[in-house]
């Protein structure tokens, strides 16, 4: 049984319809170049870790589905094909239709949900800011093995300041104007990356002042209390900063016992994925930059899966390019979960060579960064 909510994945287009933030609804459409013919639909649970299936459907052989769902309030669900997500949408339309080509990297078309347009206008902004910004940590490394080039490099580490800014005064002004609670309980999850834990609460209670009573937001907040509060101290069973890490040993791909501590010496990257989880999948490609970027650097990545079943995480690894030591037990995660606390995933810890957790839930940006910084 998995025991991580499955949230979010990228690359979704919308198209205005009638607002329904409660009640019945269906979702319809075509997905091209399904893996599986069995669809679900399922809603994000920001307070439990399982998911929600509302209902399911079979694939016909032109790849069309219809499938019914209810909700108290404005939420994201998530349609997956064997519970790996292929689309997200939210429900501020009563009849809302979602077109896949899974055959290539296209943008999939929606019909009847004004607020998933708004969330993916955010999202391909948000990305192109990500791309933009991992570039220049490239460039950074590239130069640093150089030597005479600190002007260009404090120039480029201006650009990449710029960029983070930029980046961040975007999802302030999607948060502050948009009327979409759900829309914005996503811009927030994005922001974990790049925005310091003051600037984020300000967003939640500015967002708050709005949505008083969304459950995703006041779990957001509550989360962030909690974090804030493990930083400080004063929850030392979340704090793992500075602290040696856990060790777990699982069996690799091929069977083979493996564990944390046998890559003690080098600095490592434990990676907490599923291959249903689509933010996990989302982050696939800066992780996999990170990798090639830092590898000759006495740097290595560890992957530990929450998946339980076999063939759809050996799928996900070669799909996605993972091309470091993964291991899991395919129990869905207890051992990881216990031994580092976390709630959700991704989630990552950097360990330096002695063993000790320098930093963790390192994403997007802030992975590179972060690298560059210890890496040098």
């Amino acid at each position: 049984m998995k025991n991580i909510s499955r949230i979010f994945i990228l690359a979704i287009i919308a198209f205005s319809c009638k607002n329904s933030d409660s009640g019945n609804f269906t979702i319809s459409g075509r997905i091209i170049g399904a893996p599986s013919d069995s669809v679900y639909l399922e809603k994000v649970s920001y307070d439990t870790k399982e998911p929600l299936i509302l209902d399911s459907d079979i694939l016909d052989k032109s790849g069309n589905f219809s499938m019914k769902g209810n909700a108290t309030e404005q939420g994201l669900f998530l349609v997956t094909l064997n519970h790996i997500p292929a689309g997200i949408f939210i429900n501020d339309g009563n009849a809302i239709s979602l077109h896949i080509n899974l055959d290539g990297f296209r943008l999939p078309e929606i019909e009847g949900s004004e607020a998933t347009k708004e969330m993916y206008t955010f999202i391909n902004a948000y990305r192109a800011k990500d791309s933009m910004l991992s570039g220049i940590y490239y460039q950074l490394d590239s130069l640093s093995t150089h030597a005479g080039n600190d002007t260009l490099m404090q120039i480029l580490k201006n650009r990449g300041m710029e960029e983070m800014a930029a980046m961040n005064d975007n999802t302030k002004n999607y948060i502050s104007k948009s009327g979409s609670p759900a829309a914005v309980y996503y811009a927030l999850y994005m922001a974990r990356a790049t925005m310091q834990e003051a600037a984020l609460d300000s967003l939640v209670t500015t967002a708050l002042t709005k949505f008083p009573n969304h459950s995703g937001l006041l779990a957001f907040k509550t989360n962030l209390t909690k974090s804030g509060e493990a930083s400080q101290g004063i929850n030392n069973s979340n704090s793992l900063i500075n602290t040696p890490a856990p060790d777990i040993t699982m069996p690799d791909v091929n069977g083979k016992m493996m564990s944390i501590h046998d890559f003690k010496g080098k600095y490592v990257l434990v990676d907490f994925w599923a291959s249903w989880c689509g933010p996990c999948r989302q982050e696939s490609p800066n992780i996999v930059a990170a990798y090639n970027q830092f590898k000759n650097k006495n740097f290595t990545i560890l992957g530990i899966s929450l998946d339980d079943d076999k063939a759809a995480w050996l799928e996900a690894i070669k799909k996605d390019g993972l091309n470091w030591n993964q291991m899991s037990d395919l129990q869905g995660g207890n051992e990881a979960i216990n031994a580092y606390h976390f709630e959700g995933i991704p989630y990552s810890v950097l360990i330096n060579p002695d063993g000790i957790i320098i930093a963790t839930n390192l994403r997007g940006p802030a992975l590179q960064q972060k690298l560059q910084e210890v890496l040098q």
